[in-house]
């Protein structure tokens, strides 16, 4: 079976054999606030598909950047409340229509969070979702076969200091999962070109591809 062919429910079978094999990694680094996103797998009559957000001009941090719904979590609120509660807020996804497969690793971002991210299957996903208009610009989904493609993601070295200013001094050793060059002093960023104006890169693609590499892409 190629990557092409594979359908929601062999998709949703794959995936929830590799988070239950093992836990996901935990990151502490207290001075980051806590974070949580979902990874929203949807079965469409085509084929399995990921939803994706296209964050606005008017948030505070990245703007204009392609992410899965979430944001950070609130006083007292456990992570995967916070995802399913910003998936809702930001693109009307009823958490009731959302089954929970399991987590990912911990990520610290280079925006100073510490994000959980969750993926969930949609089996009944509504036609359109509404958006929340001062947050997401636009709402998108992405065929998994898209995703499996030959050459997806692409990576590139980045020199660590075009990391933000004012990160914990051992902000690559946070990054342990991360392609890192340390006697070079730099790092490897992964990117999804999907087309001119939309490339997954960033934390994003990091998640998305942990996910891919454990639990759809053939074994090597």
């Amino acid at each position: 079976m190629g990557s092409a062919d594979i359908t929601f429910e062999e998709a949703a079978a794959s995936i929830r054999e590799a988070l239950a094999t093992r836990p996901p990694r935990r990151v502490e680094v207290p001075e980051f606030r806590r974070a949580a996103v979902l990874v929203p797998l949807l079965d469409r009559p085509a084929g399995p598909t990921f939803l994706f957000t296209r964050r606005t001009e008017a948030v505070t941090k990245h703007r204009g950047e392609i992410s899965f719904p979430g944001g950070h979590l609130e006083p007292g609120e456990e992570p995967l409340a916070a995802a399913l509660r910003e998936a809702r807020e930001e693109v009307g996804l009823d958490p009731e229509r959302v089954e929970v497969l399991g987590a990912l690793d911990q990520r610290p971002s280079v925006t100073s969070y510490l994000v959980a991210p969750f993926v969930g299957l949609v089996r009944e996903p509504p036609d359109d979702f509404l958006r929340q208009e001062r947050e997401v610009h636009e709402v998108f989904e992405v065929p998994l076969a898209h995703l499996l493609a030959p050459g997806m993601p692409r990576g590139e070295w980045w020199d660590a200091r075009r990391l933000p200013p004012g990160l914990p001094p051992r902000r690559l050793d946070d990054l342990a999962d991360v392609e890192v060059d340390r006697d070079a002093g730099r790092y490897q960023v992964w990117f999804f070109d999907l087309g001119p104006d939309r490339v997954i890169w960033g934390l994003t693609a990091r998640v998305l591809k942990e996910l891919l590499d454990r639990a759809l892409r053939p074994a090597p």
